[in-house]
């Protein structure tokens, strides 16, 4: 057995060479994970047996080849909200959560009842929205199958999955080809650029490429997209972006509709983080 002492300030000091800003936070969350208990509760503990540092050190292996640690605590809260993570998604972000709340005012602005989420990832946005906002049905859609199934969990999990109807496929196509009536499209889409992938951390390199990846120029899923809803005589979509495409995107918003409200929000840095397009 050893000292719990002796573990947290062991286990600190090999994390901050990972990531200094967070190593206490792990040493925290990966000890509580072990031991199946709260954070709150290793503090009560004074020794920790040998077994179990055994599995805190696997884990420790793990983090030091770059494993996100959420995909090692299989979790991720959102929104308050527990999500089971995995290797196949994006782990959610919590600049997400402004996307979210642009959401949630328009759905009630509105009086919303059908929405499509386009690359529904862990299903954070639908499961969130099927939380907050009641007698919403959302149709989610997504390329990976993977996806699809961890989205599926989560929804199942929360006990909402009755309120979400999962499609296989990209963009709008499962839902137009089965001509389904929706009053708004939401999205969280692969926006990073070639130039921005070789500065990524080690971790978020680790995540899927597919649902990070958005061209050369970042902007390839939007250029896409905004050809569907070209073809739509009105309608509403909300959706992140990353700041660095921001003048680009500009660009081609102008270059695609010829009349569109267009409203631009910041995040908690005062950085361009969600768009909002009315036609």
């Amino acid at each position: 057995m050893q000292a719990l002492r002796e573990v947290l300030i062991w286990l600190k000091r090999e994390l901050e060479d990972i990531d200094p800003d967070s190593a206490y936070l792990e040493t925290e969350l990966l000890i509580s994970y072990v031991l199946n208990k709260d954070r709150s509760f290793i503090y009560t503990v004074d020794f920790i047996e040998e077994e179990k540092i055994k599995e805190i050190k696997k884990l420790l292996d793990l983090r030091k080849k770059g494993i996100p640690i959420n995909y090692i605590l299989k979790k991720k809260f959102f929104y308050d909200y527990e999500f089971f993570t995995d290797t196949g998604v994006l782990i959610p972000r919590n600049e997400t959560e402004l996307l979210l709340d642009v959401v949630i005012d328009t759905i009630k602005s509105y009086s919303f009842e059908k929405i499509v989420d386009i690359g529904v990832g862990s299903g954070n946005l639908a499961v969130t929205l099927a939380k907050k906002v009641d007698k919403l049905t959302i149709y989610a859609c997504d390329i990976s199958p993977n996806a699809l199934k961890i989205a599926k969990i989560n929804a199942q999990k929360h006990g909402v999955i009755d309120r979400i109807k999962f499609f296989l496929g990209p963009y709008l196509y499962p839902i137009t080809m089965r001509n389904l009536q929706f009053d708004l499209i939401i999205s969280n889409p692969p926006y990073i650029a070639s130039w921005e992938m070789p500065f990524l951390q080690k971790e978020v390199k680790r995540e899927p490429w597919e649902a990070l990846y958005g061209g050369w120029n970042g902007c390839v899923f939007y250029e896409d997209i905004f050809k569907e809803l070209k073809k739509m005589d009105k309608g509403i979509f909300i959706f992140e972006i990353s700041p660095f495409i921001y003048n680009d995107l500009v660009k081609l918003i102008n270059k695609t509709f010829s009349k569109i409200e267009f409203y631009v929000y910041k995040d908690l840095s005062q950085k361009n983080r969600v768009i909002k397009l009315i036609w």
